[in-house]
């Protein structure tokens, strides 16, 4: 094979894995970003192989290596959509996830083995892909409350898990009325809340983003069983389960809970 033509054949690694690496990047919610990274895995795999099977004898090695390269992206392309909803809850902190990846790594270290024949080739197979992006760990003050409210009632909220948002909203409906932030390993009191009846619903996780208004990994989501009448009583709420208690919860999925 001559070198134009296995030029051409990373060209076209270029075309196919390019715009699926764009689609993650650019993805604006986690569900896009499920579905570019899918795709991506598709793509990877097929094209790792179908590379040339008679490349130049300086590039036998290297293609092998991008060959292995573009199946474990494949994988940990497939890995990191499995992982949305869950350990990684927006399309930013999939796009993290999937930058550190052993696959990414592995585009990366072919990319340089390639480049070291010709810089031209390298770029073809790994110009797309973004440096690794660091996870953050962002959280807000313990007791910083979300959403406003005005009434007599309290809620005091023990919490021994993750960072959580605690929420109350209209009994029946997703109407946020107040929200409250309460660290990991900390206790806190709402204060304020109107003397009703009110559903509640709790959010935790890694990593609080303020635009977003949630967790962006190890996220989770619940609902207490039981409604909360504040017109004549104080409350206090513990997040994890106690030996005796009598508080039950839903877990939800992300769709199914309200905004603070």
């Amino acid at each position: 094979m001559s070198s134009a033509a296995y030029e051409q054949s990373l060209t076209s690694v270029n075309a196919q894995l390019a715009p699926d690496v764009a689609a993650v990047v650019n993805a604006e919610t986690p569900d896009a970003a499920k579905t570019a990274l899918s795709k991506l895995s598709t793509d990877a795999q097929n094209l790792s192989g179908g590379l040339p099977s008679d490349p130049p004898d300086t590039l036998s090695a290297p293609t092998q290596q991008l060959s292995t390269a573009l199946g474990t992206l494949s994988t940990s392309a497939d890995s990191t959509a499995s992982d949305v909803g869950s350990a990684v809850c927006t399309s930013a902190s999939a796009l993290a996830e999937f930058t550190r990846s052993d696959g990414a790594k592995a585009m990366r270290d072919a990319a340089t083995a390639l480049g070291s024949v010709d810089p031209a080739y390298g770029k073809d197979v790994a110009g797309f892909l973004p440096a690794p992006i660091a996870d953050q760990t962002r959280q807000l003050g313990n007791g910083q409350v979300l959403r406003h409210s005005d009434g007599p009632g309290s809620l005091t909220i023990n919490n021994s898990g993750t960072d959580a948002v605690v929420t109350l909203t209209k009994v029946g409906t997703k109407t946020p009325v107040a929200s409250v932030y309460v660290r990991g390993n900390a206790n806190t009191t709402l204060s304020d809340i109107p003397g009703d009846t009110f559903d509640i619903y709790v959010s935790s996780g890694t990593d609080w983003d303020s635009a977003a208004q949630k967790f962006t990994r190890q996220c989770s989501f619940s609902k207490t069983d039981s409604t909360w009448d504040f017109s004549d009583s104080d409350w206090s709420l513990t997040l994890t389960p106690v030996v005796n208690g009598n508080l039950t919860v839903s877990q939800l999925g992300a769709g199914d809970a309200p905004n603070p």
